[in-house]
């Protein structure tokens, strides 16, 4: 069991490492880089959408302005009174101010337009670089969990020559154990230490230990795990 033991805990060592490997940090960590440069990518798109829908509504409201001014530049050449041609004059004032705030408003709109298609353009231009990075981690990842797949088979071989060297009873007494501690139910003594709980046995609890019949596995009186000598 012992032998069975320490070949379950070498594989789960080695899943240990599968979750733990640097390369997939990396692979994370370029994927997260290229997951901002799409979401920038996505915010100036709408800064551009949202600026050219400016601009095309300012020149629509601009051309209706200009033609209510031209009517009413036309309207004054016919006013004879002043009263009534100082009310037009001032109403073709407001819509002069009201196009040089539209004109305000769309060259705005023309600049926020210009600098986000400049900086979609520089967001193009570092795109191949970190593709380029995501593959590359995505390489690394996949030669090292290669290598991982390598050790797993191995032991994993080893392992069915193990379970097939134990009885029915011995195997599900082992599995029993395994579920019941975690993992680690069959455990070694290494000098006084329990490898299972790791917690020093006393001179009387080592002599007991130490003094099990042949044939017989002792307890751990720790943690109550099968404890090897």
């Amino acid at each position: 069991m012992l032998a069975l033991q320490l070949l379950d805990s070498q594989l789960d060592a080695l899943e240990g490492r599968r979750r733990r490997l640097p390369e997939r940090a990396a692979v994370e960590a370029a994927a997260a880089a290229h997951a901002t440069h799409a979401a920038e990518r996505t915010r100036l798109e709408a800064v551009i959408a949202e600026a050219g829908a400016a601009i095309e509504s300012a020149e629509r409201a601009g051309v209706e302005l200009d033609t209510k001014r031209a009517r009413l530049e036309a309207q004054l050449k016919t006013v004879i009174a002043p009263r009534e041609a100082e009310a037009l004059m001032s109403e073709i004032n407001g819509l002069a101010a009201k196009h040089g705030e539209l004109d305000d408003g769309e060259l705005e709109a023309m600049e926020r337009q210009a600098d986000a298609e400049s900086a979609l353009a520089a967001l193009a231009d570092a795109e191949p670089a970190l593709l380029d990075a995501v593959a590359t981690a995505t390489a690394a990842l996949q030669a090292a969990e290669a290598e991982l797949d390598a050790e797993v088979a191995d032991v994993r071989a080893r392992r069915v020559d193990a379970d097939a060297a134990l009885g029915d009873a011995e195997r599900a007494t082992y599995t029993s154990l395994r579920q019941r501690y975690g993992g680690v139910g069959i455990a070694q003594l290494d000098r006084r230490s329990c490898t299972g709980c790791h917690v020093d046995l006393s001179p009387m609890e080592l002599d007991q230990v130490k003094s099990t019949p042949a044939g017989e596995i002792a307890e751990c009186p720790n943690c109550s795990r099968l404890l090897v000598v």
